[in-house]
C-alpha cells in the first residue's frame, strides 16, 4: 500500500471514528436533555466506583497473566510483572483506530526480554485478545435471555459475535497446520514458527470468562453507585449484568474504527441496562442506563490510566540474553601481573 493510500486510509479511519462518537454522544444528549429530569434523579457513591476500577485491573490481570502463558508456552522467558507491566501500558495503543497499536506496544516492550522477537510475541499478543474477545462473546450469546432489549448493531450481527467466540481455536487448529508444512521448506537452524498450544487456548478461555465474571461484578457495583434506588441484587441481574458487559465490550472490540470502542460500547451497554430500570418509566431508565454506561467508561479509564501510569515509571532490570553473557578465559600465568613485594 502506497504511503498516500495508507494516509488516506488513515484520515478515513479517524473520520469514522469520530462520526460515531458524534453520533452516540447525540443520541445520549438527546435522552438527557428530557424536562422529565429536572432535577437529575441520580445518586454518586463513589465508595462503590473504587472496587468497581479495582475489579476492572483484575480482569485485565486474569487477560494479561494468560498472555504471560503464551509467551512462556513460545520460549520467551518474561516475568509475570514484566508481562503485565507490557500488557497494561499497551492498553494506551488501543485507543488508536484500528487497535493494531497496543500489539507493536508489547513488541517494542519485550525487546530485551530473552527470546523476546518480534514475531512471537505478535502472534501471542493476537492470541490473547482474540481468545479474551471469545470467551466474551461465547457468554454473552449465552446469557441473551437475561440480558433483554438490544440494539439492531448486535442483533442483526450475531452471527458475527459467535465467530468471535469460535475465531482462537480456529486460527490456532490452522496455524498448526500452516506451521507444519512450512517447517518441511525451512532450515534446520531456523527458529520454530509460534503456534501457541490449543489445550492452553481452550484453557484461555475459562481464565478469560473469569475475567468477564470480574466485569460484571465491576458494572454491578456502578449501577449501585449511580443509581439513586438501585434494583435488588439477584442472581439473574447478575447475569444480566455479565452478558451486558460482554456483548457492550465484544461490539466495541469488532468495530475496529472505534479506538477504545468509545462510543459503540457505551451505546450497547444503555440499550442492555435499560430493562433494570423499567419500573422508573421509559425516560427516567434511559437516561439511567446512559448515565451508567458513561461513569462506568470513566471508573475503568481512570483505573487503566493510573495503573498504566504507575507501572510504566517502574523501571524493571534489564535481562540479559544468554547469547549476550561470554565467559572469559582464565589469564595465562606468563601474563599476570605479579604483585610487588
Amino acid at each position: 500500500m502506497s504511503f498516500h493510500r495508507k494516509r488516506a486510509w488513515l484520515v478515513l479511519k479517524a473520520v469514522l471514528a469520530l462520526a460515531i462518537v458524534a453520533g452516540v454522544a447525540r443520541h445520549f444528549a438527546r435522552i438527557l436533555a428530557s424536562s422529565h429530569l429536572d432535577p437529575y434523579p441520580f445518586a454518586l457513591r463513589v465508595e462503590y466506583l473504587v472496587p468497581a476500577g479495582g475489579l476492572y485491573l483484575l480482569a485485565h490481570c486474569c487477560w494479561g497473566g494468560f498472555w504471560v502463558r503464551l509467551l512462556r508456552s513460545q520460549g520467551v522467558r518474561v516475568s509475570l510483572f514484566v508481562g503485565l507491566r507490557a500488557y497494561f501500558v499497551s492498553q494506551f495503543g488501543k485507543y488508536v483506530p484500528g487497535k493494531a497499536w497496543a500489539i507493536l506496544m508489547r513488541v517494542s516492550m519485550l525487546r530485551g526480554v530473552p527470546g523476546g522477537r518480534p514475531l512471537p510475541v505478535a502472534v501471542t499478543a493476537t492470541y490473547e485478545t482474540l481468545t479474551s474477545m471469545a470467551a466474551g462473546a461465547l457468554l454473552g450469546v449465552l446469557l441473551l435471555p437475561w440480558v433483554g432489549v438490544l440494539p439492531e448493531l448486535v442483533t442483526k450481527n450475531l452471527a458475527v459475535v459467535v465467530a468471535v467466540g469460535a475465531l482462537p481455536v480456529v486460527l490456532g487448529v490452522l496455524n498448526k497446520l500452516a506451521a507444519r508444512r512450512v517447517a518441511k521448506y525451512r532450515g534446520p537452524d531456523a527458529p520454530p514458527l509460534p503456534s501457541p498450544p490449543l489445550f492452553l487456548l481452550v484453557q484461555g478461555l475459562l481464565q478469560g470468562a473469569c475475567g468477564w465474571c470480574l466485569l460484571g461484578l465491576s458494572l454491578a457495583l456502578t449501577v449501585v453507585a449511580v443509581a439513586p434506588d438501585p434494583p435488588p441484587w439477584a442472581g439473574d441481574r447478575y447475569l444480566s449484568d455479565l452478558g451486558a458487559v460482554a456483548l457492550s465490550y465484544v461490539a466495541g472490540f469488532v468495530v475496529l474504527v472505534a479506538p477504545g470502542g468509545i462510543g459503540v460500547r457505551e451505546l450497547v451497554l444503555e440499550h442492555a441496562l435499560r430493562p433494570q430500570f423499567a419500573a422508573a418509566g421509559e425516560t427516567l431508565a434511559g437516561a439511567q442506563a446512559v448515565v451508567v454506561a458513561l461513569v462506568l467508561r470513566l471508573t475503568w479509564t481512570v483505573a487503566e490510566v493510573a495503573c498504566a501510569l504507575g507501572l510504566y515509571a517502574i523501571r524493571p532490570a534489564s535481562v540479559s540474553s544468554p547469547a549476550a553473557v561470554t565467559t572469559h578465559p582464565a589469564t595465562p600465568a606468563a601474563t599476570r601481573e605479579t604483585p610487588h613485594v
